[in-house]
């Protein structure tokens, strides 16, 4: 089965390259982050996210492909239901009530996270054991997490606000600014921490994560600083995105 993995957007259209140069692709997955640009405006983001919305209902009604479409944080403050809205770096105020109608039309289309060839966990940020244990997640393993973290915000998406883990459940007065905390949700937490977060847990050792938020210069391939366990894909705007095979990886340039 072959899959591939599409960074944060903000705006870009090279995804329609992507797209096109992998036809026989089983599976697209966009990580989210349609939104927030600050070179391209704002009617253009809201076009280009309407034509991945398209290419998804297009897709899957005439091919039986599957195309994922992953919620970021640059998303999250403009979903039908959140609160604090305006606090985060790059909100849109004046296309706010846009972005949020789009959501509220196309909110089936979205989720948090998907599982591909029961191996590659793909969200935003990543997936971290503190973070499903503070918000109760209930098995001792993980083979429910998808489902979990999907329910989680499809019920309660204020859960995967940037505060939410530090003021509720540690008692800190303020998180780390950069979202560097172990307990940060899937849309926030950075790769330190997220690596941290899992080193003793069956989340590194049954998974391999696939994420984006965090701009790399590259795509690590050989996986020297992750133990081959999580590729970070915000590479966009160095023309780099992911492809699996089954178990075989490899990266690509628009």
């Amino acid at each position: 089965m072959k899959t591939v993995y599409i960074g944060d957007i903000h705006g870009l259209t090279s995804w329609e390259k992507i797209v096109r140069d992998n036809p026989n692709a089983d599976n697209y997955v966009f990580v989210g982050d349609y939104f927030d640009s600050f070179d391209i405006s704002g009617i253009e983001q809201l076009f280009n996210v309407e034509n991945i919305v398209r290419f998804k209902k297009e897709t899957e009604a005439n091919s039986g492909k599957k195309v994922y479409l992953l919620i970021g944080n640059h998303d999250h403050h403009y979903w039908p239901g959140t609160k604090w809205r305006g606090t985060t770096s790059g909100y849109q105020h004046k296309m706010a009530p846009s972005f949020e109608q789009f959501f509220i039309e196309n909110e089936s289309m979205f989720q948090m996270c998907v599982l591909i060839d029961n191996l590659y966990l793909c969200s935003h940020a990543g997936i971290s054991e503190d973070f499903l244990k503070d918000t109760g997640y209930w098995s001792s393993d993980y083979d429910n997490v998808v489902d979990f973290i999907n329910d989680l915000f499809k019920f309660k998406p204020n859960e995967f606000h940037f505060d939410l883990f530090d003021v509720r459940h540690h008692g800190l007065t303020r998180p780390n600014p950069y979202g560097d905390d172990e307990g940060q949700s899937p849309i926030w937490i950075r790769p330190k921490s997220l690596q941290s977060s899992n080193k003793k847990s069956e989340l590194k050792t049954d998974y391999i994560q696939i994420v984006g938020h965090t701009q790399q210069t590259e795509i690590d391939i050989k996986g020297k600083s992750t133990g081959g366990r999580y590729f970070y894909i915000d590479t966009l705007p160095v023309n780099e995105y992911l492809i699996t095979v089954d178990k075989e990886i490899k990266k690509e340039r628009v």
